[in-house]
């Protein structure tokens, strides 16, 4: 291979360059800007996530013949550290984060990289030897052939990016199975949520603690880590860094330590404020639906709680008919972006405002009629590309407009 043709100029377009260039590869960055039917192809072709495959320019890639492999496929082949992979719907970033948190503890060098962080192509760029922690997109894996962690968890499966996937349901899973194709099945990791079992699981989820072999690890009581669906992450997790450490380290003080102490990062059912006995929350990386209904029990597990919810955005194929089984816990829905009309079907009977592109308005709103004992929640069941530059910014906006106005 003496030369790359790299799609997309973002973040993994830049990082794969940056690997081509350590490699001594000739390379050039192609945008839809500029390609031309007349281009010439490389000996390989380093596709980015952001790339859809209905762009003319990956068309046309495709057509060319020439080998096509994802960022993470390129970064992964010249890593040379250890890999750990996690991917599913929802719960990627929590476990990857944790994961990393914990073989650090533990004293492993471990890097979050892939969807979260740097790309995969930075670190073997950076001749990092330690073990990248790698969360995976549907997307990354569409292109990743040979793509082998030492283990792998998938933690659930909820349609997504039916847009993207015509096939449905069925063909989203395929893609995300791929990340096994080169796992051995004592790395394989499972969610709770999912029908397959972990081949060879080690913790256990037990009167409300964990336990690895019969041993005690953590009571749930002591963690800062909350809701069901944070077991399901937990626990993959733990069965990761099981598989990633001597046993020694494992069950050592410094892991168990890390554990009760680890929060979730921002911007995922963080507690913006109390005020006035209204309870104010920021779920903006809830981008659909089950993660939207993960929100709520997590908040509410008995289902008592009356939510003012903020919802709205790019839909990317998605049904949203599983948010009508919550429909008596929402006191209201606030409404913006581009899925309004189709939320608002769903939730009939549920006193829904419709505010266009004006987010801040809405969350005025919800400011404005929530009562005590309510919670106003940023869950928007949708991407944010819409009307922001990705979920931080959504939930930036949300903060700073409920500080002004709660």
């Amino acid at each position: 291979m003496e030369r790359i043709t790299i799609l997309g100029a973002g973040a993994s377009g830049r990082a794969a360059a940056a690997l081509a260039e350590k490699l001594q590869l000739r390379f050039e960055i192609l945008t839809d800007e500029i390609f031309s039917e007349s281009f010439s192809w490389g000996d390989v072709i380093v596709a980015s996530p952001g790339v859809p495959p209905w762009s003319p320019m990956y068309q046309a890639a495709k057509a060319s013949g020439q080998p096509m492999w994802s960022e993470l496929e390129f970064g992964a082949r010249y890593f040379k550290g250890r890999i750990v992979a996690i991917t599913g719907t929802d719960g990627k970033t929590t476990t990857t984060e944790l994961l990393t948190s914990l073989l650090n503890a533990a004293g492993a060098e471990a890097r979050f990289a892939g969807n979260i962080g740097v790309p995969l192509s930075s670190l073997a760029a950076e001749d990092f030897t330690g073990i990248a922690v790698v969360e995976v997109s549907s997307f990354q894996l569409e292109l990743a052939d040979s793509f082998a962690p030492e283990a792998a968890a998938i933690l659930n499966i909820s349609m997504d990016h039916r847009d993207r996937y015509p096939g449905g349901e069925d063909e989203y899973r395929a893609v995300k199975y791929r990340i096994m194709k080169h796992v051995p099945e004592s790395g394989r990791v499972f969610g709770r949520s999912m029908k397959d079992l972990t081949p060879e699981a080690h913790i256990l989820w037990m009167e409300n603690a964990f336990y690895a072999d019969g041993i005690p690890l953590a009571d749930y009581a002591d963690l800062k880590l909350k809701g069901e669906h944070n077991i399901e992450n937990i626990g993959a997790a733990l069965e990761l860094a099981y598989r990633m450490l001597p046993e020694k380290t494992f069950f050592g003080p410094e892991l168990k330590a890390a554990l009760k102490n680890f929060s979730s990062g921002p911007h995922r059912v963080e507690t913006v404020c109390v005020r006035r006995g209204i309870r104010y929350v920021d779920d903006s990386k809830a981008t659909n639906p089950h993660a939207v209904l993960a929100s709520m029990r997590a908040l509410s597990p008995d289902g008592g709680t009356r939510f003012r919810m903020l919802m709205g955005g790019l839909a990317k194929g998605m049904d949203f008919e599983m948010l009508a089984a919550v429909k008596n816990e929402m006191a209201g829905v606030y409404l913006f972006g581009a899925c309004r009309e189709q939320l608002k079907a769903v939730l009939s009977g549920v006193p829904c405002q419709d505010f266009g592109t004006d987010f801040e308005a809405a969350v005025r709103a919800a400011c404005r009629d929530a009562r005590p004992g309510e919670t106003v929640l940023l869950a928007p069941g949708c991407a944010s590309m819409d009307m922001f530059k990705n979920y931080e910014e959504r939930g930036n906006r949300f903060r700073d407009c409920v500080l002004s106005n709660a």
